[in-house]
């Protein structure tokens, strides 16, 4: 798979599977023993992956990121990317706030055989939760 169809691969990925939740897409493109790993926790099969997300449309039922940044290194992906959200549902137990969450992060993906096997990624999971009001800047 040449850099160009890498990049445009991931960002079907970020626009149908992040974006809308298609898991339709998301069993399409990924491969049989896809890990999801978000900093500090433990990595997600498959399945967990698709609860994970489901349960951040969930909470943020008009989540939608674009893509700052892209670049291709061999069989890697890295995409910095940012949006606005809105706290609807419940998200690790905290209580809907209506408040408009600004969100970012840096993924790392791992392509092999035309599909993403490994995602890795690093957000600002407590500039969400300050946002939220649950903790107050010091």
């Amino acid at each position: 798979m040449s850099p160009d169809d890498q990049k445009k691969l991931v960002q079907v990925y970020i626009k149908k599977v992040w974006n809308k939740a298609d898991m339709d897409i998301f069993e399409q493109i990924t491969s049989e023993d896809y890990t999801y790993h978000l900093g500090g926790q433990p990595p997600r099969s498959k399945i967990e992956m698709r609860h994970f997300v489901d349960g951040v449309h969930q909470a943020f039922p008009d989540w939608k990121v674009e893509i700052q940044d892209i670049i291709t290194e061999k069989d890697m992906v890295t995409v910095r990317w940012a949006g606005e959200v809105t706290h609807q549902g419940a998200f690790h137990g905290i209580a809907p706030t209506g408040r408009k969450i600004a969100v970012s992060g840096i993924n790392l993906y791992k392509i092999e055989n035309d599909r993403i096997t490994c995602e890795w990624e690093q957000m600002d999971s407590l500039g969400m939760i300050k946002q939220m009001g649950v903790i107050q800047n010091s």
